[in-house]
C-alpha cells in the first residue's frame, strides 16, 4: 500500500520495464535508435554541439544529453541530416516531445 498514487518503490521498476518492452513491440524507432550508424552519429554530433541549442539561445550553458530530430522522423525528418539534428539537454527534449505528440493527436476534445 502506498500513501500517494503511482507504485511502490519495489513495482515501480517493474512497471518501467515492461513499458519498455512494450514500446519495443510497436515502435519500429526504436531499432534504429539502437543501431550502430544512429550511436555513432549521435557521439560525432553531441562532440560537436555538447551545449543545449535552447538553453544556449537564453544565454545558458547547459551540457546536451539528446541528439534530437528537428523534424521529426514520424513526420519525414531525414534521419541522418546533419541539418536535421539538433543538441538538446532533457528536459528540452522531453518539452519538445510532449509538444510534438500534443499537436499530432489534435486539439483536445471537451465540452
Amino acid at each position: 500500500m502506498v500513501a500517494t498514487p503511482g507504485f511502490c518503490e519495489a513495482h515501480r521498476q517493474l512497471i518501467h520495464r515492461d513499458y519498455g518492452r512494450a514500446r519495443r513491440g510497436f515502435d519500429a524507432e526504436v531499432g534504429f535508435y539502437q543501431s550502430r550508424q544512429w550511436r555513432s552519429v549521435r557521439a560525432a554530433f553531441l562532440r560537436e554541439h555538447p551545449l543545449c541549442g535552447r538553453c544556449g539561445a537564453k544565454g545558458l550553458l547547459v551540457p546536451a544529453r539528446v541528439v534530437d530530430h528537428v523534424r521529426p522522423i514520424k513526420d519525414g525528418g531525414l534521419r541522418f541530416d546533419t541539418a536535421n539534428l539538433q543538441s538538446l539537454c532533457v528536459p528540452c527534449h522531453n518539452s519538445k516531445t510532449a509538444r510534438e505528440s500534443a499537436a499530432r493527436s489534435g486539439p483536445p476534445r471537451g465540452g
